[in-house]
């Protein structure tokens, strides 16, 4: 009988029937070295500049913002990107603003824009493809440094600009997002 109830703990708990007898000497268990993301909103989080935006007060100025991008959890994500947003200050298009960004020390690439007309359910705003960060190991926060320009001719006002990140090991699932946001106010 007590082999019985043995054997019902070990097959619930994973182990020999041998291994729970007394006087049997017992491997410690093993843990799994592979840890996987949970491919959840707020995997990745960021600093942002939500509360501190640069202003531009002349068409061409150079905006410097930075940010963290930190992976929250303790499993690696490999791919990570971002897609960029800028919510226009009104409908009208205006000239397409510039945008540079740099990661982790790395070297300048420029993010191209494409103007998206309000609808009923979104604002106009600017969006830019997806920019390829890499691999952000579990647990670790990274430098995103971005500059935008307004050239002459865009709108002016207020920028309120979102980074939504995700990483190719979970797909299309939005992993989380940042606050880049500007403003243009010419004098």
């Amino acid at each position: 009988m007590k082999l019985f109830r043995w054997g019902i703990a070990a097959a619930a708990t994973g182990m020999s029937v041998l291994a729970m007898l007394p006087g049997t000497a017992q491997a410690a268990p093993t843990a799994s070295v592979s840890v996987k993301p949970t491919c959840a909103f707020g995997e990745i989080t960021g600093s942002g500049n939500g509360s501190g935006e640069p202003i531009s007060t002349k068409a061409g100025q150079n905006l410097v913002t930075y940010t963290t991008v930190r992976n929250a959890k303790s499993a690696p994500l490999s791919g990570v990107f971002f897609d960029y947003q800028m919510a226009a200050p009104s409908n009208h298009k205006g000239a397409a603003p510039t945008v540079w960004w740099k990661y982790n020390g790395g070297s300048w690439h420029h993010l191209i824009t494409s103007w998206y007309p309000a609808t009923k359910a979104s604002t106009a705003q600017w969006e830019g493809g997806d920019a390829v960060l890499g691999n952000l190991p579990g647990n670790t926060t990274r430098k995103l440094e971005m500059t935008v320009d307004y050239p002459a001719g865009a709108t002016r006002g207020f920028y309120p600009g979102t980074l939504l990140a995700g990483a190719k090991t979970c797909g299309h699932q939005l992993l989380g997002a940042i606050p880049v946001t500007t403003a243009y106010e010419p004098r």
